[in-house]
């Protein structure tokens, strides 16, 4: 098989996996890409990720409207922890064929790390490049540190991404007061690691969320998870 120009089969295909009971896994989380082309589903071996031997992480390519596999896409993935590379970063874009791949990763310390998967290309087309991003804890965290609630969301404040999702609210408005609410502990969230970026748009998939998660369709975590991109990506800066 030929593979394009702007991406390669990893040798020996050491990062893929094709196995079809893929299909019916239970991912430890899904998040979507930036722009909402694709979803991706995330789970570990060993269930609860340590420093004690290698971690797989396993990764699978999801089509948003049924969850299946999606075949052939050109991605990057690295792992950082407060700023620094774990895993990665790649310098080539590889491409998967079964669209489910295998990272093998040794961690060298407990608390939180964040999974940054980019994809430019589906079908052997490229895209603008899209990205989703995870924040896994490793290790058991000590229990002095470890608040009651990792996430803590106020019940007002679904009026709020209600309205903003509706159009009510302005996109700075909103993204502004969610800032001001978990700076100062009204609403707590994961540790997620603060991006860098100067960016100010916000992917029509987060105000999706919001609406989904205003009216009940889906979980805090789900909401959260858009939060942690906009950190994540410097639209959202948290002191």
């Amino acid at each position: 098989m030929v593979y394009p120009a702007f991406a390669i089969e990893y040798d020996l295909n050491s990062y893929h996996v094709n196995d079809d009971s893929d299909e019916n896994i239970e991912y430890s989380q899904i998040v979507s890409t930036s722009d909402g082309t694709l979803d991706v589903g995330i789970y570990t071996i060993p269930k609860t990720p340590n420093t004690e031997g290698d971690t797989q992480l396993k990764i699978s390519f999801l089509k948003p409207d049924t969850e299946k596999i999606q075949l052939h896409i050109d991605y990057r993935v690295s792992v950082t922890k407060d700023g620094d590379y774990v895993f990665g970063p790649m310098s080539r874009l590889l491409h998967t064929s079964p669209g489910s791949i295998t990272i093998p990763v040794q961690f060298s310390e407990n608390g939180s790390h964040m999974i940054h998967i980019e994809v430019e290309g589906i079908l052997f087309q490229p895209i603008p490049l899209e990205t989703a991003t995870f924040t896994m804890n490793i290790g058991q965290a000590e229990p002095e540190v470890v608040p009651t609630a990792e996430t803590s969301i106020p019940g007002w404040i679904k009026n709020n991404a209600g309205w903003w999702a509706d159009g009510q609210i302005d996109d700075g408005s909103f993204v502004s007061g969610i800032q001001w609410l978990i700076t100062n502990g009204v609403m707590t969230i994961p540790p997620t690691e603060q991006g860098t970026g100067s960016g100010d748009v916000i992917p029509g998939w987060i105000k999706n969320n919001a609406g989904w998660w205003a009216d009940g369709q889906i979980d805090d975590n789900s909401f959260v998870s858009g939060l942690q991109w906009l950190i994540s990506n410097g639209i959202m800066k948290i002191s």
